[in-house]
Formats: C-alpha cells, structure tokens, sequence
C-alpha cells in the first residue's frame, strides 16, 4: 500500500506560524525540534518564518505556492524571511528560501547552501544551521568559508549537475542567486588566467537557476489546469473571468511548449499565478483585474507602493514592493531580476526578452496577452 501524498492546509500552518515562526508537520515531529527552532526565529530581524513539511516530488503544491497560500492565512500580512523543507528521508533534505516585504541582500539562500552542504540528510540540523547561519548576519562570509573554491576560482566540480550540486538545483526561490554567487567570484582580483573559469562557473549558475525558474513554472502551471479540471464553475460566474483563467493557463502551457528561455519561464510563472488568481475569483463569481508584480523583479510578488525609476520611455513611477521601494529610498540599486545573457548576466529590462522585457512582465503593460500575441512565433 502505497503512503498518502503530503496535503498541507494552510490555515493550520499559518495558525502554527502566528504563534512562534515554526511549524512542524506531524510526520517530521521526530526530525525537527519545533522547541530549538523557536528559540532561534524569536525575536529575529527580520522575522523569519519555518515550515518543517514533506514537500518531495509527488506533491503537485512547490514551496513558492504553499508560502503564498499560507501568507493569505496569516493576519498581520506575514512579511519575513521563509525558509522551507523539501525533499525526503530517502532521496535527502534541501531547504527553499523566499522573502516577501524585506531586503536580504540573498543571505537566506547563501544560508541554505551552506546548511545544505553540511547536513543533507539531517533535516533538523538543516534547518537550525540555516536559520542560525542567516541570523548571524554572517552568511556571506559563512558562505565563503564554507565554499572557498567558489568564491575564488568559481571551478566548482565536476558533478554530472555542472558543478552546482543539488543544493543548488533545489533552492527554489532564490531567486537573485545568480547575481550573489557571481558577486562573490568577480569581487577577488586573480590572475587572467582565471576568467575563463569565472566564466565557465557563472554558466553553470545561470543554467541551473533557469532550469529551477522553469521546474517552478512547470509546476505552477500543472497545477493551475488541475485545478481549473476539477472546478466546476456554474452559470452564474463571472464568464469573463473564467474566460480569462483559461487563457492564462493555456497562455501559460504554450510558452513551455516552445521556448527553455529564462526570461520565457519566469513570463509563464507570472501567468499561471495570474491564471490562478483570476480562477479564485471565478469561483466566487466576482469579477476580476490583474495583479501587478513588482516591476523591479515579478518574483518578489505582488506591487504594493511605487517609486521612481528611469524606463526606457523616461523617468516614471513604477509600480513595486516595499522592499524594492525602500532601497531606492536609501539610494540602493533594489534586487532587480537579472537574466543570463552569453557569458554574463543583465538585468532583465535590458535583455530585449519580450514582451516581458518592455512590460516589466506587465508591470507597466498589464494585458500581457495582448502583447504576446504581438509577439513572433
């Protein structure tokens, strides 16, 4: 007889989480120490946020998903850092990172590498080196103790993944790895010799980061047509809006179907959340507008302030979240989205990728069906 597949209830989870940061699913009770864990996440700044839960592969919901599901349980917002088991006794534990209303300047994934690489199939271990590392204010310099022919040469191994290794390759929302771990190559002066190997290593980063932003779509996606199958939607819903979840989700599926493009991943990611979104509101019969995603990156989630920011048609207010709003604020460049482009790495509005490019991924245009039926087959 086969195990049930892990079903999280958010509501649950959330009511787990407003009480001390930690939540521990029943069948990892002998894994992880919820008490250890909330001594650590007390009183961080800022906040941090644990789910101890089985999400291996044969749980259609990623840790990006759940995160966001549980956020709409929790009733102060739930801004922090959010760090996520994934993974198994047998095939090991890895840990997914994500932030929503704070700046990290990616030391929560750098965290998980690290506690990855140390206890990849002690999950308790795991989690408490993480959130011990990120707390620390540390993990920068942790990171590069711990992996110093990273930070130096960037040659990595010679591992059948391309050197990165499966911590990697699991830390689904880390999404601004590319640029961190490259900073850390490119900040050491070292002989020219060396470039070649800098190079050859920002490759395989850029390769494994967009191979995990299309797993995240792929995912998302699967899950939206799951969902829109087994709704049954009756005649007095919103037609148009369960017109417009179709569209998305099929908008979605066609964009994987043809193109491994990074940039093409992340615009079927923002459709499918937007096919999502719009689904929710067909089930209830109301009507429904697109979301905005934060122009400055559509991964840190929905745009709720603007700021000041010079576009390609000029100076405008664009619309962002406040995490991207208060770096701007402190004349810091936000964490924008970059984009592996041949041996390096731009941001994506001056990737020419479209129409996402141009759109901010219809931050500043949001019909993005529309545009993309503009674009080139």
């Amino acid at each position: 007889m086969s195990e049930a597949v892990y079903e999280p209830d958010p509501a649950v989870i959330a009511a787990d989480l407003a009480d001390d940061g930690i939540h521990v699913d029943p069948t990892l009770a002998e894994l992880v120490s919820a008490d250890d864990l909330a001594a650590q996440v007390d009183g961080a700044d800022p906040a941090v946020f644990v789910l101890a839960v089985p999400l291996d592969y044969s749980v259609d919901v990623s840790a990006n998903q759940l995160v966001a599901l549980v956020r709409e349980e929790l009733p102060a917002g739930g801004d922090g850092v959010y760090f996520v088991s994934a993974g198994s006794v047998e095939s090991g534990w890895r840990t997914d990172t994500t932030s929503y209303g704070v700046s990290t300047n990616n030391e929560n994934a750098l965290a998980t590498y690290v506690a990855g690489d140390l206890y990849p199939s002690s999950l308790g271990d795991q989690l408490a080196e993480t959130v011990e590392i990120f707390t620390s204010g540390d993990a920068e310099a942790v990171y590069e103790e711990q992996f110093p022919e990273r930070a130096t040469s960037g040659s990595g191994s010679d591992s059948d993944d391309g050197g990165v290794g499966p911590v990697v390759l699991g830390v689904g929302l880390a999404v601004a790895a590319v640029a961190a771990v490259v900073a850390l190559l490119l900040r050491r002066r070292g002989p020219r010799g060396d470039v070649e190997l800098k190079r050859r290593a920002l490759q395989r980063i850029s390769s494994a980061q967009t191979r995990e932003w299309r797993r995240r779509a792929e995912t998302e996606t699967a899950a939206l047509g799951e969902r829109i199958r087994a709704l049954e939607i009756e005649r007095g819903d919103d037609s148009a809006t369960w017109a417009a979840a179709l569209d998305h989700y099929q908008a979605a599926t066609a964009i994987l179907d043809r193109s491994d493009a990074a940039a093409d991943a992340i615009g079927a990611l923002v459709l499918a959340r937007r096919g999502d979104d719009a689904l929710g509101h067909a089930a209830d019969g109301s009507s429904w507008t697109p979301a905005v995603a934060c122009f400055f990156n559509p991964l840190h989630g929905p745009a709720t302030t603007k700021a000041k920011w010079r576009t390609a048609a000029g100076n405008r207010d664009v619309p962002c979240c406040e995490a991207c709003r208060r770096d701007i604020g402190k004349r810091r460049e936000p964490e924008i989205l970059d984009l592996p482009t041949g041996d390096t790495v731009v941001h994506y509005m001056d990737s020419g990728a479209e129409p996402w490019a141009s759109t901010g991924f219809g931050a500043l245009a949001p019909d993005l069906l529309d545009r993309l039926q503009e674009r080139p087959r």
